[in-house]
């Protein structure tokens, strides 16, 4: 800008349809916006700017909330519920597993909120900014995958609901069949632990995975990455209020003799439950990848011609380094300049978005953004505006003021206000977005503080009076009042100023916990049937009794009537899926084929049964597990989830947590009395303060094996150690 003339700006006034569209949402968020702004009493005091900054706050409290759970956390399908329903007894574990939750809802409201005032005020399309628009979808989609996977861990209602939904969705593809029918279903005969451990990684990653994401859209800016300290207190503060007074409670466990009809529903994380539960499941997968994906690529979709960088004039330049400190993204550094005689400010191209806010930070006229031009447009007793071009059409035009369009209002020159006032101007106003409502960030900030002589550079003195300042949202200019005392962020709120933004916080995050709590419900009078084939060709089916060949399909037959015959995939002779029907409630003759290859049908289940409405009666044909072996044993011993190893040994005398296991089948029958070799070895296992070896402690292993192991590694488990005699070592 330069000193004394008014800047002018060089505009193209054809719009786009995007362009316009943007502009109809912002006026509509406005709008929306407009009450929430009266109750917060000041612009400084609005929470809906510092939505990206109380996000990240959030995140952090979900963060550390979460590493608290997880110390009372057991992994398991009963013991997961269980732990819960323990930590929900426990007054401190179910206050911090409120403030979890809730944090968590409010994180995905902000995001979306912060990522909506990003677009409407089009703060993403510069080419510069279009990885930190991508990074932002993509941290919002993982924090809702991350929502979602912590709903999952509880294994109970909700937690039925998505192994439901991605049962359907994935259990007709071939390599996710075993996975579906042995985990997701809820029908093996194992604790779950493992399935449950795989979540809580995948829940850690997505959150690390986050973290990664939302350093990466943060880097390289100077803007603050927490919100101002008053805003963590009331944040912070509504959050623990509302977990004393609103605990989450429980609902019932996950069964899958049960149908999923009836939840509370929360709409932040769990909204595409009902339509994935629909028959349009896989229209709502289609639209929702889709949608994301067009959300990542949506700079890239309105590209724009790369606008013209700040020109850097090394001959005028003081080397004072003022703009390096104002850039908010570093696009300026301090180097040589090019007969390497002098230190100037040298300019990143890659970096420069065209703020024009280190215009507004030299003295010394030695920055010029190409584009902006003097104009010698007469300003004698006419009211000079220069306004933030996001303003640009909220303004009413009147016929004595002129107004001076700037791309941001950091990048007015205080030093141009002499200019107009020796050429006659009435008055100059300088009108800015709200306190942190910046385009760029900071541009109106450093304004405030240039012009207010607490920040260089500053007007002089003698003009210091000359120009006013309106911090305002877009639509609001029409309603501005000049140079509101209590604009500045760095002044510290009193208890009085803090009342109206601490009840808009409180009720905000009651609206929050409210919705969470949203019913959900489904058709309720209906029953289903439910077939589930794990069979590999030629094995004997438990049900049969029999070997039977590949399985191709399951026919139903229901009073008699034949209802449906669906098909069963599978590979390598290995028949492996689920089947299902509904069927109205009431008694009912229920009659199960299995077709192989050939056509041929054999009986699976034949009988009356009685169905009560949401039961779904569960008709499985599985193979007779084989008899375990030693090596079995040996590998269920020396894994991680039994632990075994960890405190036992096999070899002779060297004992270590508990006592070594050298020569336990010679002994193991005359232990106790009446108890055989494989009784004694599996109490020991299930119940091991039964009977307490001489000379060691009781409670010294607990009885966590029932839950941790399956039938089929316990079975194996006792094999090999009743192999385990002096002669086999």
């Amino acid at each position: 800008m330069v000193d004394g003339e008014p800047p002018g700006l060089s505009r193209d006034l054809q719009q786009t349809r995007l362009e316009a569209t943007i502009r109809a949402a912002d006026g509509l968020t406005g709008f929306i916006e407009r009450p929430i702004r009266r109750l917060s009493g000041s612009p400084r005091f609005n929470p809906l700017p510092h939505a990206g900054t109380i996000s990240v706050f959030l995140l952090g409290v979900v963060i550390v909330s979460g590493l608290y759970i997880t110390l009372f956390f057991s992994f398991g399908y009963a013991a997961s519920y269980d732990a819960v329903a323990s930590m929900e007894g426990h007054a401190i574990q179910r206050i911090v597993r409120a403030v979890h939750r809730y944090s968590s809802a409010a994180l995905v409201l902000t995001t979306v909120v912060h990522g909506w005032r990003i677009f409407t005020s089009q703060r993403f399309t510069s080419p510069r900014r279009r990885w930190r628009w991508a990074t932002g979808v993509a941290s919002l989609s993982l924090v809702w995958l991350a929502g979602v996977t912590g709903y999952w861990l509880v294994w109970d209602r909700r937690a039925a609901a998505l192994s439901e939904v991605s049962a359907q969705l994935f259990g007709n593809f071939g390599p996710a069949r075993g996975f579906v029918v042995r985990n997701l279903l809820g029908l093996s005969p194992g604790s779950g632990s493992g399935i449950l451990l795989a979540l809580w990684f995948v829940h850690l990653g997505l959150t690390a995975v986050i973290g990664w994401f939302m350093i990466r859209h943060l880097r390289r800016s100077r803007q603050p990455w927490l919100p101002p300290a008053h805003w963590i207190m009331l944040m912070g503060g509504a959050l623990l209020a509302v977990s004393v007074v609103i605990p989450l409670g429980m609902l019932g466990p996950a069964r899958p003799d049960q149908l999923v009809t009836d939840m509370p529903l929360d709409p932040f994380v769990l909204f595409l439950l009902p339509p994935l539960l629909s028959s349009a499941r896989w229209l709502t997968m289609a639209v929702t990848v889709t949608g994301v994906a067009l959300a990542v690529v949506l700079p890239w979709l309105v590209r724009r011609s790369d606008p013209a960088t700040v020109v850097i004039d090394e001959h005028a330049c003081t080397g004072c380094e003022i703009c390096v400190h104002d850039c908010p993204y570093e696009a300026l550094t301090m180097g040589q300049s090019s007969d390497e005689h002098a230190h100037i400010a040298v300019l990143d191209a890659s970096q420069c978005v065209s703020c024009g806010i280190c215009l507004g930070s030299c003295a010394f006229d030695a920055i010029e953004l190409p584009g902006w031009t003097s104009s010698a447009q007469d300003v004698a007793g006419r009211d000079v505006k220069v306004i933030c071009s996001r303003h640009e059409h909220s303004l009413p035009a009147q016929p004595d003021e002129l107004a001076v369009w700037v791309n941001c209002a950091g990048m007015f020159a205080p030093n141009a206000v002499r200019g107009f006032t020796e050429r006659g101007a009435t008055s100059v106003e300088l009108i800015g977005c709200a306190p942190s409502d910046c385009r760029y960030g900071i541009g109106n900030t450093l304004a405030s503080e240039r012009l207010a002589g607490e920040r260089v550079p500053h007007p002089p003195r003698r003009y210091a009076r000359d120009v006013s300042t309106s911090w305002v949202s877009p639509n609001e200019v029409a309603r501005r009042s000049s140079s509101a005392d209590d604009d500045d962020e760095d002044t510290t709120p009193n208890r009085s100023q803090l009342t109206a933004p601490g009840l808009l916080v409180l009720l905000s995050l009651l609206v929050v916990v409210a919705a969470t709590r949203t019913p959900f419900r489904t058709e309720s009078e209906v029953a289903a049937i439910r077939v589930v084939v794990d069979h590999l060709s030629g094995a004997e089916v438990v049900e049969l009794g029999i070997s039977s060949p590949e399985i191709d399909a399951v026919a139903l037959i229901v009073d008699g009537q034949r209802r449906d015959t669906q098909s069963i995939g599978g590979a390598d002779d290995h028949s492996i899926g689920f089947t299902d029907w509904a069927i109205s409630p009431g008694p009912h003759r229920i009659d199960v084929r299995l077709v192989d290859s050939s056509g041929d049908r054999q009986a699976l289940f034949s009988e009356d049964v009685v169905l009560d409405a949401r039961e779904r009666l569960i008709i499985t044909a599985t193979d007779v597990p084989p008899d375990p072996s030693r090596e079995d044993g040996r590998r269920v011993f020396n894994s991680r989830s039994a632990g075994c190893a960890v405190c036992h040994s096999v070899h002779e005398g060297r004992d270590g947590v508990g006592p070594s296991l050298y020569g336990l089948a010679d002994r193991a029958g005359s232990t106790v009395p009446g108890l055989s070799t494989e009784q004694y070895v599996r109490q020991s296992i299930l119940l091991p303060d039964q009977h307490i070896v001489d000379g060691w402690p009781s409670g010294q292993m607990l009885p966590i094996y029932r839950e941790r192991l399956t039938e089929e590694d316990l079975n194996a488990l006792i094999t090999y150690l009743e192999t385990l005699t002096a002669e086999t070592g």
